[in-house]
C-alpha cells in the first residue's frame, strides 16, 4: 500500500511540475526597439540615383527629391520626330553621363534595371536606350523600352554611369510620329547577394 501511495504522490508531483512549465504564457507584453529609416533624396538613398552632367533634361526635382528625365523641361513639348538625342557620351561615359547609379549600402547587391512604357509605341525597335557602363567605362548592359533589361552585380560602393539615347527614327530605330509617346517608368529591383539573389530588398 505504501508503495502505491508513493507512486501516486510521485506521479502527482510530475504532473504539477509539467503544469508549471506549461503555464508560462502571459496575457500582455510590450517590447520597444528603435528603427532608423530616414527617407532621403534619390542621390543619398541605398540605391543612389544622381544627376549627371549632360544638360537640363535630367535633373534632381527639388519638390520630390527624385531623379527626373524630362524632355519637356523648358519650353519644348518633347523630342523631335526623325531625330536622335544622346544624354551623355557613350564613348566617354565616365566624364559625360545622363545620371549615375550607386550602391550606397555596405554589402553587395544585384540591381536589376528595366524600363516600361506607359503606352505601346507601336513598334519593336529600341527607340529608348539606357546604356550602362561600369567605373572603368566598360558596357555592362543596355535597357530598352522593348523589354531588354540589365542586371548589375554591384559591390558595396560600386557606381555605374548611364547614357540615355532616344532615337525617334534618325538612327536604326523606326520613325516615330507626334502621336507616339516614350514616357514610362525606369525600375531598379535590388536583391541581396548574400541571400542568393532571390530575395528582393526593394524597388
Amino acid at each position: 500500500m505504501a508503495q502505491i501511495v508513493k507512486t501516486v504522490m510521485l506521479a502527482g508531483l510530475i504532473m504539477i511540475g509539467a503544469t508549471a512549465v506549461g503555464a508560462s504564457a502571459f496575457t500582455a507584453a510590450t517590447v520597444d526597439r528603435q528603427a532608423n529609416t530616414d527617407v532621403v533624396a534619390d542621390q543619398d538613398g541605398l540605391v543612389g540615383l544622381t544627376d549627371g552632367n549632360s544638360g537640363n533634361l535630367v535633373y534632381q526635382d527639388a519638390a520630390t527629391d527624385q531623379l527626373v528625365i524630362d524632355f519637356e523641361n523648358g519650353t519644348a513639348l518633347g523630342a523631335n520626330t526623325d531625330a536622335q538625342f544622346e544624354l551623355g557620351d557613350p564613348a566617354n561615359p565616365g566624364t559625360s553621363q545622363a545620371f549615375q547609379v550607386r550602391n550606397n549600402d555596405d554589402e553587395a547587391h544585384e540591381i536589376d534595371v528595366s524600363y516600361a512604357l506607359n503606352a505601346d509605341d507601336g513598334n519593336s525597335d529600341a527607340n529608348y536606350e539606357f546604356r550602362i557602363f561600369d567605373s572603368t567605362g566598360a558596357s555592362v548592359g543596355t535597357v530598352t523600352e522593348e523589354g531588354t533589361t540589365a542586371s548589375l552585380a554591384a559591390g558595396a560602393g560600386d557606381s555605374y554611369n548611364v547614357v540615355v539615347v532616344v532615337d525617334t527614327g534618325h538612327g536604326s530605330a523606326a520613325t516615330l510620329t507626334s502621336t507616339s509617346d516614350l514616357s514610362g517608368t525606369l525600375s531598379f529591383t535590388i536583391d541581396d547577394v548574400d541571400e542568393g539573389g532571390t530575395n528582393s530588398d526593394g524597388n
